[in-house]
């Protein structure tokens, strides 16, 4: 029979991620997001307390809570326990869980303060996910937490709580080591601060700056289900878009290695061909004649002949590996999505006919003749094509990764507008390269 033995400092913090009320002596119960600080571990269960109640010490199941980095400070009498988490998040949790108990009193009594409560709870708990995820570049991290800061400032002053006095990049003052006239100064900048929120005009700024964006930048979105062709070699497939009436691509290719047995060659990617064509303006969106196009090409052997002309019989025969040759074109006119006159279903799939074109065929003569038939028929695709599902989507990248999370994942691929966009967004890397003529 195992002992009780003491956890190491790593593991002296977690989190319950499940409700735990089972009715037994020496239980401690628990609620999902509760902190416990852990001391000793037997086989599958922890002894600790709450860090909310310290005085009541008991076991819970190890499967219960997720232990998280934390510091251990055994300077004083008894050990504390300080969560390795940046202060933002930390004050977010707390005020989060100081709100939601108001929340619940500002419904029973039919406050009109309990819907602006729950939105600004529901902003805090998402700006608190993105700092945790840390993939936000340092200024997007400065400006959320900004906003946090004030966004609970508000919440504060709004429920009669106390007002946390900070400095200028939203940390709290120490009032131990801040004199009393730099507490004032900054208690003023605060209120001043609280009522200029209030008002909403710093919001109303935003919403309308960024529904301005949204009107001037769009992306086009695409995911390749399934490519059906005879072709009994491996092939690259091009995509892009295609403006007929200028007769030239207007954004980088996206190219999908497809395999001869007919599947993509890259297994990490089955079912997950996905491709934001993005930096799309106005003029974009208004183009005539817009094309959804993909290349085809066929990698493989191909027989080498040669001759010999007195007797006019084949004397050697060469294979050469690996050759790269045109096999077909298929393409789809997206006008209709693109102007807004055909609003489309994400998950609705669309076929694309494929046409396979001839030995002394080019892909770009085969291209404008596909281009300008009006319809491709079963005799010509022969059941041949691609399975496709489109989106169009407005705004820049990260506004559409933001509202699109379910079709767009840290996989998607990323097809640019060629040459210069309508509108450069702020943050946005460009790499321009010069040209001196003497």
């Amino acid at each position: 029979m195992t002992k009780w033995t003491f956890v190491k400092d790593r593991a002296k913090y977690a989190v319950a991620v499940c409700n735990f009320k089972q009715n037994g002596p020496h239980r401690l119960h628990l609620t999902v997001g509760d902190t416990v600080h852990i001391l000793q571990e037997k086989e599958d269960w922890f002894y600790g307390c709450s860090t909310k109640n310290k005085n009541v010490w008991g076991i819970f199941p190890k499967s219960y809570v997720v232990v998280k980095e934390s510091i251990v400070d055994k300077t004083g009498p008894h050990e504390a326990i300080i969560p390795r988490e940046p202060p933002i998040v930390q004050e977010i949790t707390s005020v989060i869980r100081e709100w939601g108990v108001i929340w619940k009193q500002l419904y029973t009594m039919r406050e009109p303060e309990f819907e602006i409560i729950r939105n600004m709870m529901y902003e805090l708990i998402e700006w608190r996910r993105k700092i945790m995820s840390g993939t936000l570049p340092v200024d997007e991290l400065k400006e959320l937490k900004q906003k946090s800061t004030t966004k609970i400032d508000v919440g504060n002053a709004i429920l009669g709580l106390d007002l946390v006095v900070r400095d200028e990049h939203g940390n709290m003052l120490n009032p131990d080591i801040t004199s009393a006239i730099d507490l004032y100064r900054a208690h003023e900048l605060a209120t001043q601060r609280i009522k200029l929120m209030a008002s909403n005009s710093v919001d109303d700024d935003d919403n309308r700056n960024q529904k301005s964006l949204s009107r001037h930048v769009h992306s086009f979105y695409v995911t390749v289900k399934n490519f059906v062709c005879r072709i009994g070699d491996d092939a690259d497939l091009l995509m892009t878009l295609y403006d007929a009436k200028e007769g030239r691509c207007i954004s980088e290719s996206y190219l999908v290695k497809w395999s001869k047995e007919g599947l993509a060659k890259d297994l990490e990617q089955l079912n997950n061909l996905r491709v934001l064509f993005t930096d799309l303006g106005i003029k974009d969106l208004q183009r005539e004649k817009m094309f959804l196009i993909c290349q085809i090409i066929r990698i493989g052997s191909m027989e080498l002949k040669d001759y010999d002309h007195k007797r006019s019989t084949h004397i050697q025969r060469k294979t050469s590996d690996g050759l790269r040759r045109p096999f077909g074109v298929a393409a789809m006119e997206i006008t209709d999505i693109m102007n807004g006159k055909l609003d489309i279903d994400e998950e609705k799939q669309y076929f694309i006919p494929f046409v396979q074109c001839s030995e002394r065929d080019f892909l770009d003569s085969l291209l404008r003749k596909v281009l300008t038939m009006k319809e491709v028929t079963q005799k010509e695709h022969k059941g041949q094509g691609l399975w496709v599902c489109l989106k169009l989507l407005h705004g820049d990248i990260k506004q559409v990764k933001e509202e699109n999370p379910h079709l767009i994942s840290p996989s998607t691929a990323v097809a640019r507008k060629m040459g210069f966009p309508d509108i450069i967004l702020p943050g946005k890397k460009e790499t321009l390269l010069l040209f001196n003529y003497l």
